[in-house]
């Protein structure tokens, strides 16, 4: 019987432990993240070498990430969708200590606009600052 208070006065600490390594989110070693400023870059805008990587790879769905001397560029693509009518949202670009994390959303067409019926590569580019550190999709 005392084996079993023993546990039960641990189960609570357990429970945290195989929680956090479940990943759940206590707030503990959460990242803090400061928004950035970043702008869409238009097709034509895009680096050379980035749009022909671009091109070669829109079928699929890609996510890359390019430097050069004008900036850091996130390419998310989400590959061939049956029709046209899709936009990406970006939901988040931040930094942390260590990453950079972007996060999109493809939106699909509208029911009440009038969509191609030609396949589409719906592809989002995003240029910020030269920063030194890993960028992460989510």
């Amino acid at each position: 019987a005392a084996a079993g208070r023993r546990l039960g006065s641990c189960l609570p600490v357990l429970l945290c432990v195989l929680c956090l390594a479940a990943g759940c989110s206590l707030g503990v070693g959460d990242e803090e993240r400061t928004a950035l400023d970043f702008t869409v870059v238009q097709p034509e805008e895009v680096p050379e070498e980035l749009a022909q990587v671009i091109e070669e790879h829109r079928e699929e769905e890609m996510q890359i990430a390019f430097s050069d001397e004008g900036g850091l560029y996130a390419v998310r693509g989400y590959g061939k969708q049956d029709t046209g009518g899709y936009s990406i949202t970006v939901d988040e670009c931040s930094e942390g200590e260590e990453n950079i994390y972007v996060a999109t959303t493809l939106v699909g067409p509208s029911q009440t606009e009038k969509i191609s019926k030609e396949p589409s590569y719906p592809v989002i580019v995003i240029k910020m600052e030269n920063r030194d550190k890993e960028v992460v999709f989510e």
